[in-house]
C-alpha cells in the first residue's frame, strides 16, 4: 500500500543510502510549510519553515536513523530520525534545510 501511495502522490524522488549501499531513486512525498508570526519582543516578524518527508517503508527497508543518509538534488542529508505512520509509510527527519 505504501509504495502505491507514494507513486501516486509522490512529488519528487530521492536516493537513500542504507548501510553503505546506495539505492535506486524512490518516490517521496515532500511538503514544506511557511509560518509567519510576529515576535513577542519589538514586534519583529518571524518566519519558520517546516518540511515533511514521507517514503514507503518497503522502499527503504533496513533504514536506521543516525547511520543512513538521503540524497536529494545532489545534497546528502543525514537521517536524524524516522517514525512509522502505521499506514506503510515512514516519516523521515533530516539534518539540514531542504
Amino acid at each position: 500500500m505504501g509504495s502505491a501511495f507514494s507513486r501516486a502522490f509522490g512529488n519528487t524522488t530521492a536516493v537513500f543510502t542504507i548501510n553503505g549501499v546506495v539505492g535506486l531513486p524512490v518516490p517521496i512525498i515532500l511538503r514544506n510549510g511557511r509560518d509567519l508570526d510576529e515576535g513577542e519582543e519589538q514586534g519583529q516578524g518571524l518566519e519558520a519553515r517546516t518540511y515533511s518527508l514521507a517514503v514507503a517503508a518497503t522502499d527503504v527497508a533496513g533504514l536506521i536513523s543516525q547511520r543512513d543518509t538521503m540524497t536529494f538534488e545532489g545534497t546528502v542529508y543525514p537521517i536524524v530520525n524516522h517514525t512509522d505512520d502505521a499506514h506503510a509509510m515512514l516519516r523521515v527527519f533530516l539534518r539540514g534545510e531542504i
